[in-house]
């Protein structure tokens, strides 16, 4: 299981076609400071993110599921998986309804909520989510 972990680590939630121009140079900067370990100073970015598409497409949306599941990340990488996981949750149910959890589009997020179970040695949750991810290929 560590060695899917591992395949699958570097799965991010990309932003569809739909996003342009201030979305994406949002979220172009998010990416780079995450990247740089700047977790903080990308949190609030990633929030109004989340709010503006949420405004823009609504709740049920893959670019607002694309941006809860980058929301995620940055409260992982902070040790706050207590917020993480509700958002990856609800990004998931998002993908479930809209392309299904066997699409590609949705290995991000079933990646990143099984790994936040593997943090949390919730072994038996991890599993199935990472044998799911391996079954696709690619990411």
């Amino acid at each position: 299981m560590a060695g899917l972990a591992l395949l699958t680590s570097t799965c991010l939630g990309a932003p569809s076609s739909a996003q342009k121009g201030e979305t994406a140079a949002r979220s172009a900067k998010i990416t780079e400071l995450s990247r740089a370990g700047k977790y903080l100073e990308a949190l609030p970015l990633a929030q109004g993110q989340l709010q503006t598409l949420e405004q823009k497409y609504g709740p049920a949306h893959r670019d607002v599921a694309a941006a809860l599941n980058n929301l995620a990340e940055l409260y992982g990488h902070q040790g706050n998986d207590v917020e993480a996981e509700p958002l990856l949750k609800r990004a998931i149910a998002i993908l479930d309804k809209l392309v299904g959890l066997d699409s590609p589009e949705a290995a991000p997020e079933l990646n990143n909520l099984a790994a936040l179970y593997q943090r949390q040695e919730r072994y038996a949750e991890a599993e199935p989510l990472f044998k799911r991810i391996a079954m696709r290929p690619g990411c």
